[in-house]
């Protein structure tokens, strides 16, 4: 695959064509695709076309967005329908955007109804032996990011098919996804089918990193990873890589892949150092609500893809939270 010029020139090895993808990558992109709407299933979804529109009580964007995987008969009246299907559920016409769909004239046409576009998202993959490392000690001590005397952590985690609260707290702490659509997210959560697992890393006792990880057949997907930002240095994003690693491998999983957004510049090079290698990036067109429309008349766009970001939050989780955020997507 050739480098894009925009990572040679900012030392980003991630990211990914966004248009037109190497013959290689089309295949891939569309298993991807699949893989990924299965990984956080809409809780209701309608057919027009090709295409699926997706919808979760606005929980997540991918889950509230029109997956544009095949042809329509006449674009202008799928337009119509998207439009039709998403204000009677309270949300904005929202398309996710990838170099496979279709037709081939989608864009123009979001393009001259006003569809705003927001920012890219990669998704990456990666050979699972890559994220495994030697498996993580019930309790590690490590050197905090000062490194000084006094300095050591104790790092240690525990994994479960459902979120806890301790991840619920840690999630909603860091993603926006999870602090503002509980209800629609646990829905989701309670909904899946495929296996499930979320990591949870401790510091010194404290709950300060998560992850969740999705198997679908040879495939890990990973999603929600986060981290507080006084745990940052100690290697919590990477155990809990590991420890998903380890638990996908055992049931039969070869890759991996995850959506980092490109403004996540640690968890990019975090990924890329783990052997990740950036395949498609798409990114999400909506409409806007009309001028003089009362905001609330329309549901607000998720702040945030539930991706594998290594996002930070301003502070440790306050003590005696119980489910200060939602589950993951």
């Amino acid at each position: 695959m050739t480098a894009d010029p925009a990572s040679v020139a900012g030392g980003d090895a991630l990211v990914a064509p966004k248009r037109v993808l190497p013959p290689e990558d089309v295949e891939l992109a569309r298993e991807l695709e699949e893989v990924a709407h299965r990984a956080w299933p809409p809780l209701r979804e309608r057919t027009h076309g090709g295409w699926v529109l997706r919808e979760s009580a606005g929980s997540s964007r991918r889950g509230n967005s029109v997956w544009a995987r095949g042809d329509v008969p006449d674009l202008a009246a799928a337009l119509r329908a998207v439009h039709s299907f998403y204000t009677a559920a309270g949300l904005p016409p929202t398309f996710q955007i990838t170099p496979v769909v279709r037709p081939a004239g989608l864009l123009d046409a979001l393009d001259a109804a006003g569809y705003d576009d927001g920012g890219p998202t990669d998704v990456c993959v990666a050979p699972l032996a890559a994220l495994r490392a030697p498996r993580p000690d019930a309790a590690e001590h490590r050197p905090g990011p000062a490194g000084g005397p006094g300095a050591d952590r104790r790092v240690e985690s525990a994994a479960a098919d459902l979120p806890d609260e301790r991840w619920l707290a840690v999630a909603g702490d860091v993603l926006a996804t999870f602090a503002g659509q509980r209800v629609g997210t646990l829905a989701v959560v309670r909904a899946m089918e495929l296996p499930q697992r979320y990591v949870t890393v401790f510091v010194d006792g404290r709950p300060v990193g998560v992850g969740r990880g999705v198997l679908d057949g040879s495939w890990l997907g990973i999603y929600s990873m986060a981290t507080l930002p006084a745990a940052r240095g100690v290697g919590v994003a990477g155990r809990t890589l590991a420890e998903l690693a380890h638990w996908a491998g055992a049931r039969g999983a070869e890759r991996a892949y995850l959506q980092v957004e490109r403004h996540s510049v640690v968890a990019r090079g975090l990924y890329a150092r783990r052997g990740f290698r950036p395949v498609y990036g798409y990114s999400y067109r909506r409409l806007p609500a009309p001028s003089g429309l009362q905001r609330s008349a329309v549901a607000p766009r998720a702040a945030t893809e539930n991706v594998a970001s290594e996002n930070v939050a301003s502070a440790w989780p306050a003590a005696g939270r119980a489910g200060g955020g939602t589950a993951s997507r």
